[in-house]
């Protein structure tokens, strides 16, 4: 059980940052008129939310086995700040590190 509380509250701590950056490519990519840009940052938006609500999923059910739920929630985070990092070089803006949260 400590592991899995473990586990979502270092998550969290860095989906906090990842939300930080999110919100700084939102405003920026509303300046630009390359709409592919708006659209995949509204896009992660929809990605933390789905990260938030798995994550207090497991939080809640702590299921026995729940590697299945961290690999699935992993794999969302790499993507999600990867992602986050290609449009906001494309925008020219700075997103925090992620890890620095931890």
């Amino acid at each position: 059980m400590k592991d899995v509380k473990d586990y979502c509250d270092n998550t969290y701590k860095r989906l906090v940052g990842i939300k930080a950056g999110l919100y700084d490519v939102l405003m920026n990519a509303e300046k630009v008129s390359d709409s592919t840009h708006a659209e995949t940052a509204k896009q992660l938006q929809s990605l933390v939310d789905s990260i938030e609500k798995e994550l207090e999923e497991l939080r809640n059910q702590c299921p026995p086995d729940w590697s299945p739920n961290k690999q699935k929630i992993d794999e969302s985070m790499t993507r999600l700040s990867k992602t986050l990092e290609e449009i906001a070089d494309h925008l020219e803006i700075t997103v925090p590190d992620t890890t620095a949260w931890i």
